[in-house]
């Protein structure tokens, strides 16, 4: 304070709405400290993921039904490492509030409620929320919890407004691709069929006949379509690539086909349908677009790298809160953050929990089973 002519009067300094924004974010901040470090002593169990051993065997059994084998170490920590962050994206969805401002989830609830419920009236739909979430019924629906993970990663993924694609990137992204955006060579190609259920036995001499009397004969192709059976996708075939070939016919087939010069017959190329002998009329070969056609399409692979990185990025951040425990040891032997904790060794052990528990409880049956026939009658 200053006197002037006795009176008190503050220096403009002391009056300025940026001195009094910098002292409110201090204050704030150092609230938020406070508040945070009083938590840490209270909830840490919040922040800790256990994953029992249940868990773990189920979801081995679903890789083995996927699969039709078990899943190799690495396999399963990959599996363990997915349970965790979706787990850790679950919980950051519902602490952000995504689970009162989403109506997909809050129509999944109230139908739950009602269903429970079943004298209650839509009209209490605010009470039924409010009960659902005390019920803890969002945390055991599955499609709930897919509702708020895949929330979470559409958040994750939002790009910033300084990592919307340029056209000079767009345009150096289509230098670096070139061959890659070629499109596919093309063929228009003729062909003779024959049918496998018609000829059955007699499918491979008649084709060689075919092709003897197609060379001799040159007919057009209006008429060599007669020398053999109808083909009800028809006869004559305009800029197709190989995969369209081998789409339709089979990969043996496209291979053969792309194979042959224009012009002459070939011999006999099998199909999933019987023989066919085929004549190329004509070869397209593929190009690469100008950057205008592709633009769009490289521009959206761009953002969709981005997104990928963003969502990465979070998870990668919220993991360095998060501790995990695996069965056996029941304490944490991971902080997320230090992804090189998942061991070989210790998700062994936690995979083999369940082939042991099935060991101990055969072996125990066993027992019960002896003891039972020692007992007189």
């Amino acid at each position: 304070m200053i006197s002037i002519h006795g009176v008190l009067v503050m220096p403009s300094f002391f009056r300025s709405p940026l001195l009094h924004f910098l002292i409110l974010g201090t204050l704030l901040f150092a609230a938020r400290d406070w508040r945070a470090g009083d938590s840490n002593s209270t909830d840490n169990a919040a922040l800790r993921i256990t994953l029992e051993a249940d868990r773990i065997a189920e979801l081995q059994r679903s890789f083995v039904q996927q699969a039709g084998r078990r899943p190799e170490p690495a396999e399963i920590t990959r599996m363990i490492e997915a349970e965790v962050d979706e787990e850790i994206l679950y919980r950051e969805a519902i602490a952000r509030g995504l689970l009162e401002r989403d109506g997909g989830v809050q129509t999944r609830l109230l139908q739950k409620m009602l269903f429970l419920e079943g004298g209650t009236q839509i009209e209490d739909a605010s009470a039924l929320l409010s009960r659902a979430v005390e019920l803890d019924l969002h945390r055991e629906d599955v499609v709930v919890r897919r509702i708020l993970v895949q929330k979470m990663k559409l958040l994750g993924s939002q790009l910033e407004a300084d990592q919307r694609v340029r056209d000079d990137e767009i345009a150096a992204a289509y230098r670096e691709r070139g061959d890659s955006l070629r499109s596919p060579d093309r063929l228009t190609l003729e062909h003779v069929f024959l049918s496998r259920d018609r000829r059955g036995g007699d499918l491979e001499r008649d084709g060689a006949l075919l092709r003897r009397r197609l060379i001799e004969d040159d007919p057009p192709a209006s008429q060599a379509i007669a020398y053999g059976d109808p083909f009800p996708l028809g006869h004559r075939l305009e800029g197709r690539s190989q995969r369209d070939l081998e789409r339709t016919f089979g990969a043996r087939f496209g291979e053969s086909a792309f194979a042959l010069e224009r012009g002459g017959w070939s011999a006999p190329i099998e199909s999933a349908y019987g023989l066919h002998l085929v004549r190329v009329e004509a070869r397209e070969p593929g190009r690469v677009p100008p950057l205008e056609a592709v633009a769009d399409r490289i521009r959206l692979q761009l953002e969709d790298q981005r997104r990928a990185a963003n969502l990465e990025a979070l998870k990668t951040d919220l993991r360095g809160r998060y501790e995990v425990v695996l069965p056996e040891t029941q304490a944490p032997i991971l902080e997320s953050r230090d992804r090189s904790a998942y061991t070989s060794t210790s998700i062994l052990e936690a995979s083999e929990i369940t082939e042991a528990t099935e060991t101990s409880g055969q072996q125990a049956r066993q027992t019960a089973r002896q003891q039972a026939s020692q007992e007189p009658g």
